[in-house]
């Protein structure tokens, strides 16, 4: 009985250790580990109560939620309620989450639901960090989808009669300059490209036919290794939108790009200069 125990408690331990610190990791707030541990101490001990509790299945579950709610003041000091709320829903959720996939391979395993059968705590363990490496990888993702987002803008392209319109990414990384204008260049990748100069053909690409294009020129730039060359030209104007806030810039440069920027979901690449004060 005493092996069980500390099994029990070396189990509750870690899985209320590592949900509360993957909601710290979602929520990217600061925490303390020393509550953190109080917290995890304190639903691992209380798991020891719940098969000791002689009353109906609902106010055994209502202990659960009170129980849940106390770990989480306890590692989440905040006095606003609604924050405090949050994280005892992300709370609950995560836990569901690892007792879903718990069950799902205990009845993988035994085929049935039996206090009789019990995962060895080694394997336990290992599911444990198994899953907690699945949602880390998912809270990454998230927060560089987020981060993403946060510099994303609804772009405007005019050129004649044709507006074009599109997701627009600001890369601090692009600080290139048009040394014969001495304006920041946009960069856009060949969909965009096709679109502003619907007429301009492949062969005129390859043969660097600049005439088609307004301002159109090449411009030197340097990479890590090599100095290569990319096809510049300019528009009527373009319109930055950001929530209810519209900037418009007249002629600016675009240049066409020659790196896959899809990773950013969006088709143009914004200068951090021509951006400063949107």
């Amino acid at each position: 009985m005493t092996v069980y125990i500390e099994d029990t408690l070396i189990e509750n331990f870690l899985i209320t250790f590592f949900i509360i610190n993957i909601i710290f990791g979602f929520l990217r707030e600061k925490k303390s580990n020393l509550r953190v541990c109080f917290a995890s101490c304190f639903g691992a001990i209380i798991s020891l109560i719940y098969p000791l509790i002689s009353t109906s299945s609902f106010f055994v579950v209502l202990i659960k939620f009170g129980v849940a709610y106390v770990i989480t003041l306890i590692a989440y000091n905040n006095n606003k309620l609604k924050k405090q709320i949050f994280f005892f829903l992300m709370f609950m959720a995560i836990t569901a989450i690892y007792g879903g996939i718990n069950l799902m391979i205990y009845y993988s395993i035994y085929g049935t639901f039996s206090s009789s059968h019990k995962l060895p705590t080694i394997v336990f363990i290992l599911l444990l960090f198994i899953i907690t490496f699945v949602l880390k990888q998912f809270e990454k993702v998230l927060y560089k989808k987020k981060t993403i987002n946060n510099f994303m803008f609804d772009v405007v392209i005019c050129k004649d009669k044709k507006i074009i319109k599109s997701k627009a990414y600001l890369d601090s990384g692009n600080i290139l300059c048009d040394p014969i204008s001495n304006k920041p260049i946009i960069l856009v990748n060949f969909k965009i490209f096709e679109q502003i100069y619907d007429d301009y053909s492949m062969q005129d690409l390859l043969t660097k036919n600049v005439s088609k294009l307004k301002d159109g020129h090449y411009v030197k730039v340097k990479t890590a290794t090599s100095v290569d060359t990319i096809l510049a030209f300019s528009v009527d104007c373009l319109k930055i939108v950001q929530k209810n806030k519209t900037t418009t810039i007249q002629s600016p440069m675009f240049a066409l790009s020659k790196v896959n920027i899809s990773g950013f979901d969006c088709d143009v690449i914004l200068n951090s200069k021509i951006v400063m004060g949107v």
